[in-house]
């Protein structure tokens, strides 16, 4: 019944559930299609499968990011880190083992802006950033030996709303 109510919720929003944010009122159980399910607790309270996360969730999403042919899942996580002590959003991305048991593959701390969205495209982490002076950039990453690794920049240093715009795949960029 959950799974048809948040389906219902995401064609509303015209949102995937599993590459679209969902409203942090209805995100209680989320399962995607390859044996990751997102459960909330409490409102910094989640579980990936087994894995315990405690923090906010604002983002989950699955794809083959390290291009082993399994789907890892992406989960975007707000906290602080040893070294950025101020609370913000972070990318975590987990395998599964087994079939079933979830473990780490990257706790990011960090990409290479203010990370304010990112969403999984093409075997690609792409990421909505900001900068200290208040410009966007909408840059795509790659799977490296140890994280993600800065690909390309899609448009680097616009306005908010042009950076969403591509970030969404609402207007075409050009390079």
């Amino acid at each position: 019944m959950i799974r048809f109510v948040l389906f219902l919720f995401a064609l509303f929003l015209n949102t995937e559930i599993c590459r679209g944010t969902v409203p942090e009122e209805i995100l209680t159980d989320l399962q995607a299609d390859n044996g990751f399910t997102l459960t909330k607790t409490h409102d910094s309270l989640y579980f990936l499968n087994d894995w315990r996360l405690p923090y906010p969730v604002y983002r989950f999403c699955t794809g083959d990011v390290n291009g082993d042919g399994k789907a890892e899942a992406l989960v975007g996580v707000i906290k602080s880190t040893r070294f950025y002590p101020e609370k913000a959003r972070r990318i975590f991305i987990f395998k599964l083992v087994n079939g079933k048991k979830v473990r780490p593959l990257w706790l990011g701390s960090k990409l290479g802006g203010i990370l304010k969205d990112f969403r999984y495209v093409n075997g690609r982490v792409r990421s909505l950033e900001a900068s200290s002076d208040s410009l966007y950039s909408v840059a795509d990453w790659q799977w490296s030996d140890f994280g993600l690794k800065f690909e390309r920049f899609l448009i680097h240093r616009t306005d908010k709303a042009t950076a969403t715009r591509i970030f969404q795949n609402q207007i075409k960029f050009y390079q």
